[in-house]
């Protein structure tokens, strides 16, 4: 079955995470996206800012399990999420194109703050910056 790349942000960054939704993945590749600011109002998403980076991983995945990921956080949160072609620069500089899924209909709402601290946790097996944690971690007072 034929896979896509994808740029991950939330707690699908994890190889480990995907594993737990059913997706064999042995690993995914620590990337940035940049243009992009990671918000969590009460799920995660990237919102267009020129100046800023988001962290996540890049992952081979086939378009059903996609579906899959994607039609149960539809079912769960009533989120839809939607792929927009990206460019993700791997650590070793080189860059990746990519789908990366974004939402334009999440109501803004406080984030639960067991999901805050997993996605800190995901984003630092990925090696993400410091200050990319800080700022994961500043939702838990929002």
């Amino acid at each position: 079955m034929q896979r896509t790349t994808v740029f991950f942000y939330g707690t699908f960054m994890s190889s480990r995470v995907l594993q737990e939704h059913g997706i064999l993945c042995n690993q995914t590749r620590p990337a940035k996206l940049s243009g992009y600011r990671l918000n969590i109002r009460p799920r995660v998403n990237l919102h267009p800012q020129p100046d800023a980076d988001a962290y996540g991983g890049l992952a081979e995945v086939t378009h059903a399990e996609l579906a899959s990921l994607y039609d149960g956080l539809r079912t769960t949160f009533g989120i839809h999420y939607h792929p927009f072609p990206v460019l993700a620069q791997l650590t070793n500089g080189t860059f990746q194109p990519a789908l990366c899924y974004l939402s334009s209909d999440i109501h803004d709402a406080a984030p639960d703050p067991a999901y805050v601290r997993e996605l800190a946790e995901c984003a630092g097996e990925l090696s993400a910056p410091e200050s990319y944690l800080r700022h994961i971690l500043s939702f838990l007072d929002a």
